[in-house]
């Protein structure tokens, strides 16, 4: 009975140690507005002063540009700069777009939080 109990324990501390791979990112990151998919009506931003640290956390991208699946192309301009938390994004929340324009293989992003450049 003791061995199970340990197992147990052991099982559960070694679970509950396990970081939050997105941990690192839990801070605003300037990102700017680069074009807009219009398959799925959603923007492609670029990180001007964190584009490494992207690349390292999320995984490289094609020109550095990465499609966000939640930012809506209405909300924002072409060239605007906003500060975002971001994830890369889970394969079940990557919505499927029409496709009647050019798609590009950017890597895809979650943005948590979002708010204007101060």
């Amino acid at each position: 009975m003791k061995k199970i109990i340990t197992i147990i324990v052991i099982f559960l501390v070694f679970i509950g140690c396990n970081k939050d791979e997105n941990e690192k990112l839990n801070k605003y990151f300037l990102a700017e507005i680069v074009s807009f998919d219009l398959n799925c009506s959603t923007c492609v931003v670029k990180f001007p002063n964190d584009s490494d640290v992207i690349e390292i956390e999320i995984g490289e991208s094609e020109n550095s540009f990465y499609q966000t699946i939640n930012l809506d192309k209405d909300t924002f301009k072409v060239n605007q700069r906003i500060l975002v938390k971001l994830r890369k994004a889970e394969n079940e929340e990557i919505k499927n777009c029409i496709t009647l324009y050019p798609s590009y293989n950017y890597s895809n992003i979650f943005i948590v939080d979002w708010k204007k450049e101060e």
